[in-house]
């Protein structure tokens, strides 16, 4: 992952990421999100969170970045909401598993 090598780097790409998104002719307007950065930086969902370990300012600023494009775009409230809490920008990040103590076959079910 030798593309975003400082923190520094990481808060230029993400610019650079934004002023494109901002930037564009088309006709809908393009919502700056963490996928999209990861296929313009050239690096994977992964290698981008494995960052929060490496430079955490900075990845907590990349957050208010996103933060910002986000709460200034289009999208629904919900959909920030959801996004921001995925990458951990916002709130308690998703879960991928729910885990349930109750045991269905114990009550029958």
């Amino acid at each position: 992952m030798a593309k975003i090598a400082t923190g520094k780097r990481l808060i230029s790409k993400i610019k650079e990421y934004i002023d494109e998104c901002h930037n564009t002719d088309t006709k809908k307007p393009i919502f700056a999100n963490v996928a999209g950065f990861c296929r313009f930086a050239g690096i994977s969902v992964n290698d981008f969170l494995k960052l929060k370990r490496q430079f955490p300012t900075e990845f907590e600023n990349a957050g208010a970045y996103f933060e910002d494009a986000a709460l200034n775009s289009n999208a629904t409230a919900s959909l920030i909401g959801m996004y921001l809490r995925q990458y951990g920008f916002w709130g308690a990040p998703v879960e991928d598993e729910i885990v349930c103590d109750h045991d269905m076959i114990a009550d029958g079910i």
